[in-house]
């Protein structure tokens, strides 16, 4: 079984906006509960080629005055001194991938909004690219996160994979206190059911098969995740990508994890669809736990298909 990357240095990236508080605030509470190394960067987008010859120094400007408003905008929200603040000018996403690769974060953390304010639950462009294409996991921070995470969740399908995100979420909610993980699963019952059973027997052994494969799949998590809190299981019927934010909203949860792993050699090189549209959706911060092994694997798949 794959082990979950250790948490000792956090990256958080910030939009010094109003909606990117709730990253600023999730990173520096993780930090502060794993004993971790904090660092924050903001990315200024730079000039036009003819704007930066037309006006000598423009960029170099703008960039020190990023750095005064990155200070001010982290004292004012209580960041330690001791983490390290970075601006970088260039295209957002390439340059906190390049940072993130050269500090080698364990996490990456993001605002769920961007500049455009909120957009009814969905995430920022950038968040997006940067869950796609982040080699490690990535937090995506519910802008109204400020203190007291409490209530953690974990989406699971109970794949040959999904350990990582089962001893993920135990190690995150005994990190906070919390005093269970609610694991949220949701089940679709396949074409043709109609033909073996009726629909109310494909449910109950649906749901039967899923119960076992959640006890054998959780016992194996908590002996890797010693002191751990107890675990719930909630099964539902319907798609995953709108029943688990909608479970989510119901148990109040304040963080949801989940895994981004691809089923086929296509997948490798996207992030699971399923996992894209619940953390488009979710209403909570989600944490997406990234295998850098696997994500090895589709760099390794690109190589094929390049030769």
């Amino acid at each position: 079984m794959s082990t979950n990357r250790p948490i000792q240095t956090i990256l958080a990236a910030t939009g010094l906006t109003p909606e990117s508080v709730g990253g600023l605030a999730m990173a520096m509470d993780l930090a502060e509960r794993h004993g971790a190394s904090l660092q924050v960067v903001h990315v200024v987008e730079p000039p036009s080629d003819l704007a930066a010859k037309a006006i000598p120094g423009v960029c170099d400007r703008h960039t020190k005055l990023a750095v005064d408003e990155l200070h001010k905008f982290c004292d004012s929200h209580g960041v330690p001194a001791s983490a390290t603040r970075h601006v970088l000018c260039g295209d957002a996403e390439s340059e906190i991938l390049k940072l993130r690769a050269q500090l080698k974060a364990d996490v990456l953390v993001v605002g769920r909004y961007g500049q455009g304010g909120l957009k009814r639950g969905r995430i920022g462009s950038i968040a997006n690219r940067l869950v796609r294409k982040c080699q490690v996991s990535v937090l995506v921070a519910h802008p109204e996160f400020r203190a007291g995470l409490q209530r953690v969740g974990v989406a699971c399908d109970f794949h040959e994979d999904s350990q990582m995100e089962l001893c993920r979420a135990l190690q995150l909610a005994k990190a906070v206190g919390a005093e269970e993980v609610v694991i949220l699963s949701a089940y679709e019952v396949p074409a043709g059911y109609h033909t073996v059973m009726t629909w109310e027997e494909a449910c109950e052994k649906l749901e039967t098969a899923l119960r076992d494969a959640a006890g054998r799949s959780m016992a194996l998590a908590a002996k890797a995740s010693p002191g751990a809190p107890a675990w719930r299981l909630r099964l539902e019927e319907g798609s995953p990508e709108a029943r688990v934010p909608a479970m989510a909203q119901e148990e109040h949860l304040d963080l949801l994890v989940l895994g981004t792993h691809g089923r086929g050699r296509t997948a490798m090189v996207l992030l699971g669809r399923t996992s894209e549209k619940i953390i488009d959706a979710a209403g909570c911060s989600v944490w997406a736990e990234r295998d850098a092994k696997h994500f090895q694997g589709w760099l390794e798949v690109l190589k094929e298909w390049a030769e």
